[in-house]
C-alpha cells in the first residue's frame, strides 16, 4: 500500500497532486508491514510503559498527598486539576509538537520529551507547596507524555498495513504492563522510603529505557532524524469541512469523559466504600491488568472485523459496564472485576486512534489531523477529572452510592463515544461506495456520502466495498 495513493475526484486533482509532492520520501514508499517495524513496536511499547504506565500510578500519589497532607495549601480539587493538566496540558501544544516531528524527526522530539519527564520528576520530587506540584507534576511532565506519545503513535502505521491495529495493540500494552509495576511498586516504594524517593526511581526507570527506545525508533527509508524541507500546515480547511473528521474529534472527546474519569477515580472510589489506599492501588492494578491483555486482543479483533465496527461495540460495552456494576458497586471484589473488565476495554482508542484516523483521512493528512485530535483530546482530559470529582456529593449526603453521579456521567461519556463511531462506521461504508477504491487508507476527503447512504451504512455489516 502507498501513502501516496490517493483517490480524489477530477475537481481537486491537481491540488491532490500538489499535496503530493510535500509528503517526505520515507511517506511515499511502499508500507513495509513488518522487518524493522517490529523493532519500533517494541521502541513504542517501551514510550507507554514510561509514559501512560508510570502516569497511572498518579492515582497512588494523590491518595498520600491527601492522606499524609504533603502540601498544606492542597485539596482533593487541586490535585484532581493537577491530574488533568498532566494528561491535556502538552497536548493542547500538539500542532507546535507537530510541526517539530515533521521537520526534525520523532527523534528530536521524543529526546525532548525524555528531558521534559526527567525533569519534571526530579523537580517533583523536591516540590514543597502546591504550585511547584501545579508546574512539575502536571504542566511540565504533560509536554513530557505528549512530546513522547505523539511522535509515537504515528510511527507504526507507516511501518503495518495488514498487522497495524495488532501491531499497535502490542505497543500501547505496555502502558498496561507499565501501570501494573509503577502501580504496586509506587505504592511499596512510599511505604518503605518516601513520596520523594518514588518519583526520583521512576525518573532513573523512566530516563534508561526510554533512552533504549529512541536508538531503535526509525521511519521507513530513514536510518535517523532526517530533516525534510516539507512545508507543514497546522490547520487544513479540508479536514474540518468533512463530516467525518467532526465525528473522529466527537468520538476521541466523549472517551475522555469516560476514561479519564475512570482511571483517576477508581482508586478513591474504593477508599472510600471503607478500604485501605493499598487495596485501592490493587484496584488501579487491575485496571493495567486489562491493558495489557486486552488492546492486543482488541487490535487482532480490529485488524480482523474493522476497526470502527470494532470499537463501536466495544465503547457501548464500557457504557454498560459504568451503569450495572459501578454504580451498585459496594465491596472490594466488584471493583476490582469492574476495573478489570474497564482496563481489557478502555484502552480501545489507543489500539485503534491510528487506524481509525488513516482511514478516515488518509496517511498523507495523518499528521495535521493529529495536531487537532489532541487538542480535542486535551480539551476534555483536563476538565474530566475535575468534572468527576465535583460530582462527588459529600461524605454525609443523602443522595446515595456517593460515585452514582460519577459514574452515570462516565458512562454516558462512552455512550456518546460509541454513537460518533457507530455514525462514522456508516459515513465510511457510504463514502466507500462512491470512491470504490481497493486502497484502505487513501485520501477520500472530497468524496462525499448522502445520509440515507449514512444510515444504511450503519446497519450494513455485509458485503461491504472495504473492510470498517
Amino acid at each position: 500500500m502507498s501513502a501516496s495513493s490517493v483517490i480524489v475526484s477530477k475537481a481537486s486533482n491537481e491540488d491532490e497532486k500538489e499535496a503530493l509532492n510535500k509528503v517526505p520520501p520515507h511517506q511515499n514508499s511502499e508500507v513495509p508491514d513488518g522487518g524493522f517495524g517490529w523493532f519500533v513496536v517494541v521502541a513504542c511499547f517501551i514510550y507507554n510503559f514510561s509514559s501512560w504506565g508510570a502516569n497511572s500510578s498518579y492515582a497512588i500519589f494523590i491518595e498520600h498527598y491527601i492522606s499524609d497532607d504533603t502540601f498544606k495549601d492542597g485539596s482533593s480539587l487541586n490535585f484532581a486539576a493537577i491530574g488533568g493538566l498532566t494528561f491535556g496540558t502538552g497536548f493542547m501544544f500538539a500542532p507546535i509538537i507537530t510541526w517539530i516531528h515533521r521537520r526534525f524527526g520523532p527523534q528530536i522530539v521524543i529526546g525532548m520529551g525524555i528531558i521534559f519527564q526527567g525533569t519534571a520528576f526530579m523537580l517533583a520530587a523536591y516540590s514543597k507547596y502546591i504550585w511547584q506540584l501545579y508546574l512539575t507534576q502536571g504542566v511540565l511532565l504533560s509536554f513530557g507524555l505528549a512530546s513522547l506519545f505523539i511522535p509515537s503513535i504515528t510511527l507504526i502505521p507507516f511501518w503495518f498495513l495488514r498487522k497495524r491495529a495488532l501491531a499497535m495493540g502490542l505497543a500501547t500494552s505496555g502502558s498496561g504492563i507499565g501501570g501494573i509495576i509503577f502501580n504496586l511498586a509506587t505504592e511499596k516504594i512510599i511505604q518503605v522510603r518516601s513520596v520523594k524517593w518514588a518519583l526520583i526511581i521512576q525518573f532513573i526507570i523512566c530516563l534508561v529505557l526510554n533512552s533504549i527506545a529512541l536508538m531503535l525508533t526509525r521511519t521507513p527509508g530513514s536510518t535517523g532524524s532526517k530533516k525534510t524541507k516539507a512545508s507543514i500546515q497546522l490547520f487544513d480547511k479540508q479536514l474540518f469541512s468533512t463530516v467525518g473528521f467532526w465525528l473522529l474529534l466527537g468520538w476521541v472527546s466523549f472517551t475522555m469523559f469516560g476514561y479519564v474519569i475512570v482511571l483517576f477515580s477508581l482508586s478513591d472510589f474504593t477508599v472510600s466504600l471503607g478500604y485501605s489506599s493499598r487495596q485501592g492501588s490493587y484496584v488501579t492494578c487491575m485496571i493495567s491488568v486489562g491493558w495489557t491483555v486486552g488492546r492486543p486482543i482488541i487490535g487482532y479483533l480490529s485488524d480482523r472485523f474493522g476497526a470502527l465496527t470494532v470499537g463501536f461495540l466495544v465503547h457501548l460495552i464500557l457504557a454498560i459496564l459504568c451503569w450495572a456494576m459501578w454504580i451498585p458497586c459496594q465491596n472490594l471484589a466488584t471493583a476490582i472485576a469492574f476495573a478489570l473488565l474497564q482496563g481489557l476495554l478502555m484502552g480501545t482508542i489507543w489500539t485503534t486512534l491510528g487506524s481509525v484516523t488513516a482511514r478516515v483521512v488518509g496517511l498523507q493528512k495523518m499528521s495535521i489531523a493529529f495536531g487537532t485530535v489532541w487538542m480535542f483530546m486535551a480539551a476534555f482530559g483536563i476538565s474530566a477529572p475535575i468534572i468527576g470529582l465535583e460530582l462527588v456529593p459529600s461524605e454525609n449526603s443523602p443522595q446515595g452510592p456517593s460515585y452514582t453521579k460519577t459514574a452515570i456521567f462516565s458512562g454516558f461519556g462512552y455512550f456518546g463515544a460509541a454513537l460518533c463511531l457507530w455514525i462514522l462506521r456508516g459515513y465510511i461504508a457510504a463514502r466507500d461506495t462512491v470512491a470504490k477504491s481497493s486502497k484502505e487508507d487513501a485520501n477520500e476527503l472530497s468524496y462525499r456520502a448522502e445520509p440515507l447512504k449514512v444510515i444504511n451504512g450503519m446497519f450494513q455489516f455485509r458485503n461491504l466495498p472495504k473492510k470498517i
